[in-house]
């Protein structure tokens, strides 16, 4: 009791720790401190070179962790104790795929042109799966359940590539930096395959009705909409336009990809007429801005709620289930590569325009255009009846 008569304060009972059939690894029950949730923990014990008897905590059920990986963790430890090696410390060990991403986030996004496009992957897509697992924990089959999930969610398959890239850099990198010695999950992972063979485009008469739905809604999103129509420029491109990639004396928007690299879009003149129109008011500000001042993020489900809404208006995805066929905001993209190469220009000129990163990207477009094979072969006549011919002179003749 203290001296102020109250009852003495029980000592907080540890979890008792079970022994697993793995010699030297031990199980407990107790509520995860970083989930808060119920929990199973796996600790390995060991006599260091001293003689020493030593108890690490290997991880958590809820991490992936279980008795057979902790034995395995515990076998390598006795071998490197054996070789001579010092151990690992444990704040490496027990490093967390949030608190390398920290690390990951500090060092390497700055270097990004686009580092908000990696930080809004990493919040939607890989935080809700694997920040509370330790980073030697995941798994292969973990990344497999990932991708199945994320694709289940009508995600595409190119946005589903992105996110588990980003996964793959972050291992890659803080092994690089000497921060993370563990597997790397991800090798040998099967990336979701892109699947464009059959393209959704709009005709004429659809590109006008949804144009009209859309500046019925909000003439920000008709214009962004629009340019990417008549320039065939992907919606993050648009959204990151700054008054100083204008150039109206030449008739040219300079686009920057952190990507793809930067190119040189012609300014058709129903393009110039609508970036006139959103000329910020310094060179460095963005023509598109939310409604407080602030950027759009590139990949939110909500950024063009405007965009989805107009498309229901039109019925454009009435009855259709297939997500390869549906209508959504690169459609704008692929319409405009679609019209190019039915009205007969060349393929590689499309790629140019829309930097395309390999001209497998634009040849999905070839059987839009027209047949010019035959005629383009029949060439070869005209050339040689343009020749001069020439008789042999034979000797004594």
């Amino acid at each position: 009791m203290d001296g102020k008569g109250s009852r003495p304060v029980a000592a907080k009972k540890q979890p008792l720790r079970e022994k697993t059939r793995f010699p030297g690894v031990y199980s407990r029950k107790l509520t995860n401190r970083n989930t808060g949730k119920p929990d199973t923990a796996f600790d390995i014990t060991y006599r260091n070179t001293e003689g020493k008897k030593v108890w690490v905590l290997i991880g958590y059920a809820s991490d992936g962790v279980n008795a057979a990986y902790a034995n395995a963790q515990r076998g390598n430890t006795l071998a490197g104790i054996t070789k001579g090696d010092k151990p690992k410390k444990a704040s490496r060990r027990g490093m967390t795929f949030a608190q390398g991403w920290e690390i990951f986030a500090e060092k390497w996004l700055p270097n990004l042109a686009s580092p908000q496009d990696e930080k809004n992957r990493y919040k939607w897509y890989i935080e809700p799966r694997l920040a509370h697992r330790r980073m030697d924990a995941v798994t292969l089959l973990d990344l497999e359940d990932m991708k199945r999930e994320l694709m289940a969610k009508g995600l595409s398959a190119a946005t589903v590539r992105l996110a588990l890239g980003d996964v793959r850099r972050i291992y890659r990198k803080l092994a690089a930096w000497g921060l993370y010695e563990g597997t790397i999950p991800t090798e040998g992972l099967v990336m979701p395959k892109l699947d464009n063979a059959r393209t959704r485009f709009l005709t004429q008469d659809e590109a006008v009705r949804l144009l009209d739905a859309l500046k019925a809604r909000s003439t920000t999103w008709h214009a962004i909409a629009s340019l990417s129509l008549y320039t065939g420029m992907r919606k993050g491109e648009v959204l990151k336009l700054r008054g100083e990639h204008l150039d109206f004396g030449s008739g040219r928007i300079l686009i920057k990809n952190a990507k793809t690299g930067s190119r040189v879009v012609p300014m058709t003149a129903e393009a110039e007429e609508l970036l006139k129109a959103h000329i910020p008011d310094s060179p460095d500000a963005l023509l598109f801005t939310r409604r407080g001042g602030g950027p759009y993020a590139e990949i939110s489900s909500d950024s063009d709620e405007s965009f989805c809404r107009a498309v229901e208006d039109c019925e454009l995805n009435k009855g259709i289930t297939d997500s390869r066929h549906k209508v959504v905001f690169h459609t704008l993209r692929h319409t405009y590569c679609s019209w190019l190469a039915m009205a007969g220009v060349p393929l590689f000129t499309i790629g140019e325009l829309v930097g395309h990163n390999t001209t497998q990207m634009t040849k999905r477009y070839s059987h839009l255009c027209p047949d010019t094979k035959h005629d383009a072969a029949s060439k070869i006549g005209e050339i040689m009846r343009a020749g001069t011919s020439q008789k042999t002179v034979t000797a004594g003749h």
